[in-house]
């Protein structure tokens, strides 16, 4: 009786430092309110789709324009579909992988928003993977349902490969899940530092997107709006 004792206490000590540990790994901005979440975050709707695959190309030399007119279209595409804004978004990839689809880093972020298997269960959970003490259910019924209506082939990715080692090779290879990916999370972001300004808005949420510590987040927000303004 006392070693089953011992046991309990040792089996709710342990599952208690478990939650306490994952708790304190969760980043901020899963419970964002629904109405900043579903706010139209566009800067403005006049692209120039020449533009942005002369931009793509000039980044990227290897880039073909086949390439460049594939990414330009689903980059439009995605942005207007979770209405964030389409040339911001394209200043993104270029900073985190300068148009190179199967970029890896240093680090091990992969695709052209260079995703890690943090940044990865950020949107899985917005998405509904581990459920409504993740994410604003609300927020996670518009995520989906806005997916269902306008990308009916789509297919969550945990429900793809179950291992961040498999899962990775996905953003690799799959232009939507990358782009879908890297705007939600950019709206995530959106919506936890909603203000009126829409440019200050955007730096708040590119910190965030970062997330490095020091000041080398502050540096990438104001580099991600230099290139914005040269597109």
């Amino acid at each position: 009786m006392q070693k089953f004792k011992k046991l309990l206490v040792l089996l709710i000590f342990t599952q208690l430092f478990v939650s306490a540990s994952l708790a304190s790994y969760i980043p901020e901005g899963y419970f964002v309110g629904h109405e900043d979440m579903i706010r139209n975050y566009q800067i403005t709707q006049e692209y120039s789709k020449g533009d942005f695959e002369a931009y793509i190309m000039a980044q990227n030399p290897s880039a073909s324009e086949k390439e460049a007119t594939l990414i330009t279209d689903r980059v439009i595409e995605v942005a207007e579909l979770f209405g964030v804004d389409a040339k911001l978004f394209l200043a993104l990839i270029r900073m985190e992988s300068n148009f190179v689809r199967d970029a890896i880093s240093p680090t091990g972020a992969v695709g052209l928003t260079q995703f890690t298997s943090i940044g990865a269960q950020e949107v899985s959970d917005q998405l509904g993977q581990r459920g409504p003490d993740y994410a604003n259910l609300q927020n996670t019924l518009y995520l989906n349902n806005t997916l269902s209506d306008e990308i009916p082939e789509w297919t969550h990715l945990w429900l793809r490969e179950r291992t961040w080692a498999e899962q990775k090779l996905l953003f690799l290879h799959d232009l939507d899940l990358s782009l879908v990916y890297g705007a939600i999370l950019l709206k995530v972001y959106l919506a936890k530092n909603y203000q009126d300004d829409l440019m200050t808005n955007y730096y708040e949420a590119l910190v965030d997107y970062n997330g490095e510590p020091g000041e080398r987040k502050f540096w990438y927000a104001r580099t991600i709006l230099k290139f914005y303004d040269e597109i």
